[in-house]
């Protein structure tokens, strides 16, 4: 049996529910049944009984032709972030690192090509898109996203360059296989990564890894400012500090409350 071949254990049923509600995003919202059994590569029947499932469950609606997920789906995101300790003690940690920087700080864990917002405070919206705990955001062009890739073995991490879609949102995102190695490398040497201007062009990041005991990286910190912000002296360096100070005091208090 291969790695990736389903066994005996694999329930396929409960994996083609999960690809349905997936199938729900930013820009496909509502949806057909025909939308959905396409998208999931299912028949129509299936994607009927899986919807209907859904809908019977809370989790979806329908007007008998279009299917929308309802706020009951946080439930299922929400249920992680209850379950992972971290986060109850990172909450505190994170509010009081954006009130006293005075900029917008969030918590992220890497999520296949993707980072995923776990925690999120936003001083100021500087992003044309909105940021939520839940969001994703390609991990090539974010702070947080670099610093996580920065920590996979070698194997892992060419495995990331070579399978993601490095797609430019600015004309400074670093889509060259090459050159983005070579820039996760030297943020892995360093303990932190600055992103400016890759993601959208009025923001700049910076980001240092949370770990766990032993030293495992589990998540990661940043802070998000205008780039013009940055630029203002000693600010790069302040800012990295108080990052690393939040990530001990994180980390300090996951092994306290593991105690």
């Amino acid at each position: 049996m291969s790695e990736n071949e389903p066994s005996n254990t694999y329930a396929q049923t409960f994996a083609r529910g999960l690809r349905v509600i997936t199938t729900f995003d930013e820009g496909s919202r509502v949806l057909t049944l025909t939308d959905v059994a396409d998208r999931t590569g299912v028949t129509r029947s299936t994607a009927r009984r899986l919807l209907h499932t859904l809908v019977t469950l809370g989790y979806a609606a329908t007007d008998g032709k279009y299917f929308s997920l309802t706020p009951k789906i946080l439930d299922l995101g929400f249920a992680y972030l209850a379950s992972s300790e971290i986060w109850r003690f990172a909450e505190a940690d994170i509010q009081t690192l954006a009130s006293e920087v005075g900029e917008s700080s969030s918590i992220s864990v890497l999520d296949g090509h993707d980072i995923v917002y776990v925690l999120r405070v936003q001083t100021q919206r500087i992003l044309r898109n909105s940021l939520n705990v839940g969001s994703r955001v390609p991990a090539h062009a974010n702070s947080m996203g670099r610093i996580q890739l920065a920590e996979l073995p070698e194997r892992e991490l060419r495995h990331y360059i070579e399978t993601a879609h490095l797609e430019p949102f600015t004309p400074w995102t670093i889509t060259d296989p090459k050159r983005l190695h070579e820039k996760i490398s030297r943020d892995g040497q360093q303990g932190w990564s600055m992103v400016y201007r890759e993601l959208e062009e009025g923001i700049a990041g910076i980001a240092v890894p949370i770990r766990a005991a032993g030293g495992r990286v589990i998540a990661a910190a940043n802070i998000s400012l205008a780039p013009v912000r940055l630029k203002e002296a000693g600010r790069q360096e302040e800012l990295i500090q108080i990052l690393r100070e939040t990530a001990n005091n994180i980390q300090r208090h996951l092994l306290e409350g593991r105690a």
